[in-house]
Protein backbone atom coordinates (compact mmCIF):
# COMPACT_ATOMS: atom_id res chain seq x y z
CA UNK A 1 0.00 0.00 0.00
CA UNK A 2 2.93 2.65 0.70
CA UNK A 3 4.47 1.83 -2.27
CA UNK A 4 1.23 2.26 -4.20
CA UNK A 5 0.85 5.77 -2.23
CA UNK A 6 4.60 6.89 -3.29
CA UNK A 7 4.33 5.68 -6.93
CA UNK A 8 0.85 7.75 -7.10
CA UNK A 9 3.12 11.08 -5.25
CA UNK A 10 5.95 10.79 -7.64
CA UNK A 11 3.32 10.69 -10.57
CA UNK A 12 1.28 13.72 -9.45
CA UNK A 13 4.60 15.85 -8.75
CA UNK A 14 6.11 15.01 -11.94
CA UNK A 15 3.21 16.28 -13.71
CA UNK A 16 3.10 19.71 -12.11
CA UNK A 17 6.88 19.84 -12.99
CA UNK A 18 6.01 19.44 -16.25
CA UNK A 19 3.14 21.53 -16.56
CA UNK A 20 3.38 24.68 -17.82
CA UNK A 21 1.22 28.09 -18.92
CA UNK A 22 0.37 28.77 -22.69
CA UNK A 23 0.55 32.10 -24.17
CA UNK A 24 -1.26 32.35 -27.64
CA UNK A 25 -0.22 35.55 -29.71
CA UNK A 26 -3.09 37.27 -32.19
CA UNK A 27 -0.05 36.10 -34.83
CA UNK A 28 -0.77 32.52 -34.17
CA UNK A 29 2.56 31.79 -32.05
CA UNK A 30 2.37 30.11 -29.03
CA UNK A 31 4.69 30.61 -25.91
CA UNK A 32 5.33 27.66 -23.44
CA UNK A 33 5.76 29.39 -20.57
CA UNK A 34 5.55 29.97 -16.57
CA UNK A 35 3.61 33.34 -16.15
CA UNK A 36 4.81 35.08 -12.81
CA UNK A 37 2.81 38.77 -12.80
CA UNK A 38 -0.51 39.89 -15.05
CA UNK A 39 0.09 43.74 -14.77
CA UNK A 40 -2.67 46.49 -15.81
CA UNK A 41 -0.97 46.74 -19.62
CA UNK A 42 2.12 43.53 -19.66
CA UNK A 43 2.70 40.22 -19.03
CA UNK A 44 5.45 38.66 -17.22
CA UNK A 45 6.55 34.85 -17.41
CA UNK A 46 9.31 32.55 -17.77
CA UNK A 47 10.55 30.24 -20.56
CA UNK A 48 9.69 26.93 -19.57
CA UNK A 49 12.54 25.48 -21.19
CA UNK A 50 14.80 28.41 -18.65
CA UNK A 51 13.12 28.39 -15.36
CA UNK A 52 15.60 30.30 -13.72
CA UNK A 53 15.23 33.16 -16.09
CA UNK A 54 15.64 35.75 -17.69
CA UNK A 55 12.10 37.34 -17.18
CA UNK A 56 10.14 37.83 -20.15
CA UNK A 57 7.39 40.64 -20.87
CA UNK A 58 4.42 40.86 -23.26
CA UNK A 59 2.11 43.22 -24.42
CA UNK A 60 -1.60 42.58 -23.52
CA UNK A 61 -2.25 44.31 -26.85
CA UNK A 62 -0.22 41.63 -28.72
CA UNK A 63 -2.05 38.46 -26.60
CA UNK A 64 -5.01 36.31 -28.00
CA UNK A 65 -5.11 34.58 -24.63
CA UNK A 66 -2.95 32.88 -22.11
CA UNK A 67 -4.18 28.97 -21.26
CA UNK A 68 -3.03 28.29 -17.71
CA UNK A 69 -1.72 24.83 -16.27
CA UNK A 70 -5.04 24.49 -14.36
CA UNK A 71 -7.13 24.44 -16.89
CA UNK A 72 -8.43 28.46 -16.57
CA UNK A 73 -8.15 30.33 -19.42
CA UNK A 74 -8.08 34.16 -19.38
CA UNK A 75 -8.68 36.01 -23.11
CA UNK A 76 -7.33 39.41 -23.75
CA UNK A 77 -7.88 40.17 -27.31
CA UNK A 78 -11.94 40.89 -27.28
CA UNK A 79 -13.65 41.25 -30.76
CA UNK A 80 -14.99 44.87 -31.47
CA UNK A 81 -18.24 43.57 -32.65
CA UNK A 82 -19.14 41.82 -29.44
CA UNK A 83 -21.35 43.91 -27.42
CA UNK A 84 -19.44 42.38 -24.41
CA UNK A 85 -16.85 43.96 -25.51
CA UNK A 86 -18.31 47.82 -24.46
CA UNK A 87 -20.21 46.32 -21.52
CA UNK A 88 -20.59 49.08 -18.51
CA UNK A 89 -20.82 52.13 -20.86
CA UNK A 90 -23.79 54.67 -21.81
CA UNK A 91 -25.70 53.82 -25.33
CA UNK A 92 -27.44 57.15 -25.31
CA UNK A 93 -26.55 60.38 -25.69
CA UNK A 94 -28.78 64.15 -26.31
CA UNK A 95 -26.60 66.85 -28.19
CA UNK A 96 -26.79 70.04 -29.17
CA UNK A 97 -25.13 71.40 -31.76
CA UNK A 98 -22.89 74.16 -30.65
CA UNK A 99 -22.77 76.59 -33.35
CA UNK A 100 -26.18 76.94 -34.46
CA UNK A 101 -27.94 79.80 -32.36
CA UNK A 102 -25.69 81.98 -34.41
CA UNK A 103 -26.97 80.76 -37.68
CA UNK A 104 -30.70 81.51 -36.22
CA UNK A 105 -31.31 78.21 -34.70
CA UNK A 106 -31.45 75.59 -32.16
CA UNK A 107 -30.86 71.82 -32.80
CA UNK A 108 -31.20 69.17 -30.33
CA UNK A 109 -30.15 65.33 -31.43
CA UNK A 110 -31.04 62.21 -29.69
CA UNK A 111 -28.73 59.22 -30.38
CA UNK A 112 -28.92 55.41 -29.58
CA UNK A 113 -26.48 52.84 -29.90
CA UNK A 114 -27.39 49.60 -31.74
CA UNK A 115 -24.38 47.68 -32.10
CA UNK A 116 -20.70 48.36 -32.27
CA UNK A 117 -21.17 49.34 -35.76
CA UNK A 118 -24.66 50.85 -36.03
CA UNK A 119 -26.72 53.98 -34.28
CA UNK A 120 -29.43 55.96 -35.02
CA UNK A 121 -30.26 59.96 -34.66
CA UNK A 122 -33.32 62.09 -34.25
CA UNK A 123 -33.22 65.60 -34.21
CA UNK A 124 -35.61 68.70 -33.36
CA UNK A 125 -34.49 72.16 -35.14
CA UNK A 126 -36.12 75.33 -33.58
CA UNK A 127 -36.00 77.93 -36.21
CA UNK A 128 -35.96 81.35 -34.60
CA UNK A 129 -34.34 80.16 -31.47
CA UNK A 130 -30.94 82.06 -32.23
CA UNK A 131 -29.45 85.02 -33.94
CA UNK A 132 -32.12 87.24 -36.08
CA UNK A 133 -30.46 87.63 -39.14
CA UNK A 134 -31.00 91.20 -40.93
CA UNK A 135 -32.28 91.64 -44.32
CA UNK A 136 -30.55 94.08 -46.49
CA UNK A 137 -31.27 97.74 -45.77
CA UNK A 138 -31.95 100.60 -47.90
CA UNK A 139 -32.44 104.28 -47.85
CA UNK A 140 -35.36 106.11 -48.50
CA UNK A 141 -35.30 109.98 -47.95
CA UNK A 142 -31.95 110.01 -47.06
CA UNK A 143 -32.68 107.78 -43.98
CA UNK A 144 -31.29 104.13 -43.51
CA UNK A 145 -34.09 101.35 -42.57
CA UNK A 146 -33.44 97.37 -42.19
CA UNK A 147 -35.67 94.82 -41.30
CA UNK A 148 -34.87 91.48 -39.76
CA UNK A 149 -35.63 87.92 -41.17
CA UNK A 150 -37.76 87.04 -38.09
CA UNK A 151 -37.94 83.68 -39.31
CA UNK A 152 -39.83 81.06 -37.08
CA UNK A 153 -40.33 77.26 -37.41
CA UNK A 154 -39.65 74.13 -36.61
CA UNK A 155 -37.91 70.91 -38.98
CA UNK A 156 -37.05 67.58 -37.75
CA UNK A 157 -34.00 65.24 -38.78
CA UNK A 158 -33.69 61.21 -38.79
CA UNK A 159 -30.16 59.47 -39.82
CA UNK A 160 -28.69 55.97 -39.59
CA UNK A 161 -25.13 55.82 -38.72
CA UNK A 162 -22.62 53.24 -40.01
CA UNK A 163 -19.22 53.44 -38.28
CA UNK A 164 -15.90 52.38 -39.44
CA UNK A 165 -14.17 50.14 -37.15
CA UNK A 166 -12.33 49.38 -35.19
CA UNK A 167 -11.11 52.69 -34.20
CA UNK A 168 -9.78 54.24 -31.03
CA UNK A 169 -8.63 51.19 -29.14
CA UNK A 170 -7.33 51.49 -25.42
CA UNK A 171 -4.41 49.77 -24.76
CA UNK A 172 -4.81 46.69 -23.20
CA UNK A 173 -8.20 44.58 -23.15
CA UNK A 174 -11.20 47.09 -23.93
CA UNK A 175 -12.12 49.38 -26.53
CA UNK A 176 -12.59 52.90 -25.46
CA UNK A 177 -16.57 53.42 -26.19
CA UNK A 178 -19.18 52.25 -28.29
CA UNK A 179 -20.72 55.81 -29.20
CA UNK A 180 -16.96 56.47 -30.41
CA UNK A 181 -15.45 56.98 -34.56
CA UNK A 182 -15.74 57.50 -37.61
CA UNK A 183 -19.24 57.23 -39.45
CA UNK A 184 -21.28 57.37 -42.34
CA UNK A 185 -25.03 58.71 -42.28
CA UNK A 186 -27.70 59.09 -44.39
CA UNK A 187 -29.95 61.59 -43.20
CA UNK A 188 -33.50 63.35 -44.00
CA UNK A 189 -34.72 66.49 -42.82
CA UNK A 190 -38.19 67.88 -43.32
CA UNK A 191 -38.99 71.77 -42.04
CA UNK A 192 -41.48 74.66 -42.03
CA UNK A 193 -40.82 77.94 -41.30
CA UNK A 194 -42.67 81.44 -41.70
CA UNK A 195 -39.86 84.69 -42.55
CA UNK A 196 -39.34 87.89 -44.41
CA UNK A 197 -38.03 88.79 -47.47
CA UNK A 198 -37.03 92.06 -49.25
CA UNK A 199 -39.27 93.16 -52.34
CA UNK A 200 -38.94 96.20 -54.68
CA UNK A 201 -42.95 97.02 -55.90
CA UNK A 202 -43.34 100.34 -57.71
CA UNK A 203 -39.62 101.37 -57.33
CA UNK A 204 -40.59 100.74 -53.71
CA UNK A 205 -39.11 98.43 -51.27
CA UNK A 206 -41.45 96.50 -48.87
CA UNK A 207 -41.04 93.88 -46.68
CA UNK A 208 -43.33 90.56 -47.22
CA UNK A 209 -43.75 87.60 -45.11
CA UNK A 210 -43.70 83.92 -46.84
CA UNK A 211 -44.04 80.29 -45.88
CA UNK A 212 -41.04 77.97 -46.66
CA UNK A 213 -41.16 74.37 -46.71
CA UNK A 214 -37.24 72.59 -47.09
CA UNK A 215 -36.37 69.02 -47.13
CA UNK A 216 -32.81 67.59 -48.07
CA UNK A 217 -31.36 63.91 -48.22
CA UNK A 218 -28.04 64.16 -47.28
CA UNK A 219 -24.82 61.59 -47.07
CA UNK A 220 -23.15 62.82 -44.19
CA UNK A 221 -19.25 62.33 -43.16
CA UNK A 222 -18.13 62.64 -39.33
CA UNK A 223 -16.28 61.35 -36.26
CA UNK A 224 -17.42 61.47 -32.54
CA UNK A 225 -15.60 61.46 -29.75
CA UNK A 226 -16.28 60.50 -25.90
CA UNK A 227 -14.40 62.00 -22.91
CA UNK A 228 -14.28 60.05 -19.65
CA UNK A 229 -17.37 57.84 -20.36
CA UNK A 230 -19.50 60.59 -20.57
CA UNK A 231 -19.26 63.81 -22.52
CA UNK A 232 -19.63 63.80 -26.49
CA UNK A 233 -18.17 66.00 -29.27
CA UNK A 234 -19.18 65.11 -32.70
CA UNK A 235 -18.34 66.74 -36.07
CA UNK A 236 -19.82 66.19 -39.33
CA UNK A 237 -21.10 67.92 -43.14
CA UNK A 238 -23.00 66.38 -45.28
CA UNK A 239 -24.15 66.63 -49.27
CA UNK A 240 -27.17 65.61 -51.06
CA UNK A 241 -30.49 66.44 -53.02
CA UNK A 242 -32.30 69.39 -51.21
CA UNK A 243 -35.56 71.16 -52.03
CA UNK A 244 -38.10 74.04 -51.39
CA UNK A 245 -41.21 75.52 -52.58
CA UNK A 246 -39.30 78.38 -53.91
CA UNK A 247 -37.75 79.30 -57.53
CA UNK A 248 -35.53 82.06 -58.01
CA UNK A 249 -36.03 82.59 -61.70
CA UNK A 250 -39.76 83.01 -61.05
CA UNK A 251 -40.08 84.80 -57.37
CA UNK A 252 -39.44 88.56 -57.46
CA UNK A 253 -37.88 89.11 -53.83
CA UNK A 254 -34.55 91.03 -54.36
CA UNK A 255 -33.04 90.17 -51.27
CA UNK A 256 -34.79 87.14 -49.41
CA UNK A 257 -32.22 84.63 -48.06
CA UNK A 258 -33.54 82.00 -50.70
CA UNK A 259 -30.68 79.17 -50.82
CA UNK A 260 -30.86 79.32 -46.91
CA UNK A 261 -32.73 77.20 -44.84
CA UNK A 262 -31.02 77.00 -41.59
CA UNK A 263 -30.46 72.98 -41.60
CA UNK A 264 -30.00 73.41 -45.47
CA UNK A 265 -28.05 75.58 -47.37
CA UNK A 266 -29.08 75.02 -50.89
CA UNK A 267 -25.97 75.69 -53.65
CA UNK A 268 -28.09 78.10 -55.82
CA UNK A 269 -31.52 78.64 -56.21
CA UNK A 270 -32.04 76.59 -59.28
CA UNK A 271 -30.03 73.84 -57.58
CA UNK A 272 -30.70 70.91 -55.73
CA UNK A 273 -27.81 70.48 -54.54
CA UNK A 274 -27.61 71.31 -50.52
CA UNK A 275 -24.70 70.88 -47.43
CA UNK A 276 -25.23 70.84 -43.82
CA UNK A 277 -22.54 70.84 -40.95
CA UNK A 278 -21.89 70.98 -37.48
CA UNK A 279 -20.36 70.78 -34.38
CA UNK A 280 -22.45 69.17 -31.76
CA UNK A 281 -21.60 68.91 -28.14
CA UNK A 282 -23.34 66.65 -25.63
CA UNK A 283 -23.73 63.91 -22.66
CA UNK A 284 -23.93 60.24 -22.44
CA UNK A 285 -27.50 59.12 -20.43
CA UNK A 286 -28.94 55.98 -19.30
Amino acid sequence: MKKIFLIITVLFFGFYATAQDKIYKLKGNVIEAKVIEIGTDEIKYYLTSSPEGPVYVVDKSSLNRIEFADGRIEKYHVSYKDPESYEGQLTKGIKVNFLAPLLGYSQFTFEKSLSPLKSYELSLGIIGAGKNQDLLGYYVNNQYKSYKRSALGLFMEGGYKFKKIPTFFSKGTRMSHIMQGNYFEPKLTLGYFSDHALNYKNNEPQVEKRSNIFGALTLNLGKQWVFGDKVLLDVYSGIGYAFDNHNRSQDDFFYDYYSNNFAIQKLGSGANVGINGGIRVGLLIK
